[in-house]
């Protein structure tokens, strides 16, 4: 009986051994799934659709869900993967790269599976373009591996019916088709790394890279923002609106021809004084009766006869206190309920009782209704102000901000030159409104020298140009490299950090004034602090190895994009399920083709 289980055991090596040789050998029957369709062709080189879907399967993240994928278009992701693999192996072709059939074998009985991903930016079909390796894509793509269990769970060795059960489960192919494709993909993979081996790193160079990335500055800086020369410095007369629209007729047209809905056919001119709720308070019942006390504060400022412009430029926390709480012209469905319902039943000309929204507390003031004709009146001054204003406040955002830069370049502190700057324009406004009260200033030159200094400075902070919130102030920057953002708000593409490290000794000004969202800054060097030597010592290893890496993807990047360069239109897509994701159905389950 032993001898006779000794015989069978090995008739049964020997088969299991033939089926592994037959399944495995390059030319071996198969039980094909569907793949004539091509997902996409490449100067008639076809992609089935067999081998998209599978690659699809393998790059979606487990336990992903129909949103994820949707967000990152995961199809048009795995399209791209393919294309990028099929010219990898068109130019393995050329240099004479290839896999034997052992080192592919070697590679499936480890259950590693290689699926392609694209490294160099993709446009999506919305025309957005996105870089696979940004961290949207983080878990999709490196080391483009995923790995099958084909282990025996007894033995821990390699299990041909695990192996073809996780084959036919995972890729949806034969055994024989996984095979063929995974080919492919792992020529792919050779190529990327031979590219990547190319990539060369000098310690010279590295070290530059290191001086570059690890050197910091500081800077001092004044910013000019728009808000503070709209509300303070722009001449708002009608008479200076009116020259500039008649000077932009066809602007001013276009701006009221896309905005008139918001004023017709009837529109409410309206004010309001708000109390905010604070929301960093740990009680939101304090938070609350702090605002409700303020706002009752306001009211009773109100009822004692104060202007509501007057009381909402005092006490109003909300951005249209500077011009009085005034809000416009507003229609109907602009505003949240609560506010728009009191808005809707006020009287002209009377304050409405406290409005509680999600904002805070409200005193709400309609000046009046305009109708029709009048509301297109109203609509147009308001149109034609902002235009006005949005053009001249950039002009004289710009102009005060080279005026401090001329005044730094000529020898004064930035402190000064913003100080000089704010105590001209203080004398200029006090000017206007000596002029507009009818009051010509006269020149004394008999006043007392020893005035008090105390009430002078007490003076010049109730001022309406030191107390303004967005008034120019110097401040200082963190430190930064040169890659980083000197200055919040800058506009993109602002070379500030680049002008800074070229200034030489502390004190020296940019050349050129920063642009930012809401105006312009200056900007002074503070401090520059080179990399140590030290530093570099201690951080070369791993430093050498982060720049070695970013410079291999670099120049694979850069390679892929040559052979793409060369495809021009002979490149086409098998349809839009292979580019644009599926609607939802109504089951809920995912579109993989099969």
């Amino acid at each position: 009986m032993n001898k006779l289980t000794s015989i069978l055991g090995g008739f049964a090596v020997i088969a299991i051994a033939l089926v592994f040789i037959v399944q495995f050998r390059p030319n071996a029957s198969q039980q094909m799934v569907e793949t004539a369709r091509c997902a996409v062709e490449i100067r008639g080189a076809c992609i089935s659709s067999g081998h998209y879907w599978a690659s699809y399967r393998m790059l979606a993240p487990r336990g992903a869900d129909q949103e994820w994928l949707r967000q990152r278009n995961l199809r048009k992701i795995t399209a791209e993967g393919l294309v990028e693999r099929q010219l990898l192996n068109e130019d393995a072709k050329r240099l004479g790269i290839t896999i034997s059939d052992d080192e592919l074998n070697a590679e499936l009985t480890s259950g590693r599976m290689h699926v392609s991903m694209p490294v160099s930016p993709v446009t999506m079909p919305d025309g957005r373009v996105v870089d696979p390796r940004g961290a949207a894509y983080m878990g999709m793509g490196g080391p483009m591996l995923r790995y099958l269990n084909v282990k025996n769970r007894q033995t821990g060795k390699f299990d041909l019916k695990a192996y073809e059960r996780e084959v036919r489960m995972v890729a949806k192919m034969s055994p024989q088709e996984f095979r063929e494709y995974q080919k492919e993909e792992i020529i792919a993979a050779r190529m990327r790394d031979l590219v990547r081996s190319r990539a060369v790193v000098g310690e010279a160079e590295a070290f530059a890279r290191y001086n570059q990335d690890k050197s910091t500055a500081t800077v001092s800086y004044v910013r000019l923002d728009k808000r503070f020369f709209a509300d303070l410095v722009a001449d708002k007369s009608q008479k200076a609106i009116d020259a500039w629209v008649a000077l932009n007729k066809e602007e001013e047209e276009r701006q009221w021809n896309s905005r008139k809905s918001s004023y017709l056919p009837e529109c409410r001119v309206t004010r309001h004084i708000l109390a905010k709720i604070d929301q960093d308070n740990a009680d939101p019942a304090d938070a609350k009766a702090k605002a409700k006390e303020k706002i009752e504060q306001a009211k009773a400022r109100l009822d004692k006869g104060e202007s509501f412009a007057d009381v909402a430029r005092a006490m109003s926390e909300d951005g249209s206190a500077e011009r009085g709480g005034l809000l416009g012209c507003v229609t109907k469905g602009k505003m949240v309920k609560p506010f728009e319902d009191a808005m809707l039943k006020a009287e002209p000309g009377k304050v409405t009782d406290i409005v509680e929204s999600e904002f805070g507390y409200h005193l709400v003031l309609v000046d009046k209704v305009a109708k029709d004709l009048e509301a297109e009146a109203v609509g147009r001054a308001e149109v034609d102000e902002d235009l006005y204003l949005k053009f001249e406040t950039e002009r004289l955002t710009a102009e005060a901000a080279k005026a401090i830069l001329a005044a730094v370049k000529g020898g004064k502190t930035l402190d000064q030159a913003v100080d000089t700057y704010l105590s001209e324009l203080e004398a200029k406004l006090a000017t206007k409104d000596e002029k507009k009260d009818g009051k010509a200033k006269k020149d004394d030159k008999k006043k007392d020298d020893t005035k008090d200094e105390a009430k002078k400075d007490e003076a010049a902070a109730e001022s309406p140009v030191r107390k303004h919130p967005q008034r120019p102030v110097v401040e200082s920057s963190l430190p930064f490299n040169a890659s980083g953002s000197p200055i919040p708000g800058m506009m993109p593409g602002s070379n500030a950090a680049t002008a800074a490290f070229k200034l030489e000794k502390p004190g020296d000004a940019a050349d050129e004034i920063v642009q930012l969202f809401t105006g312009y800054a200056v900007m002074v060097l503070k401090e520059k602090k080179p990399a140590s030597k030290e530093d570099w010592e201690k951080d070369r290893p791993a430093f050498m190895a982060q720049f070695r890496e970013e410079k291999q993807e670099d120049a694979l990047v850069a390679y892929i994009s040559r052979l793409r360069n060369t495809l021009g239109t002979e490149i086409k897509f098998g349809g839009a399920e292979f580019t644009t994701e599926a609607k939802p159905p109504k089951d809920g389950a995912e579109d993989f083709g099969e």
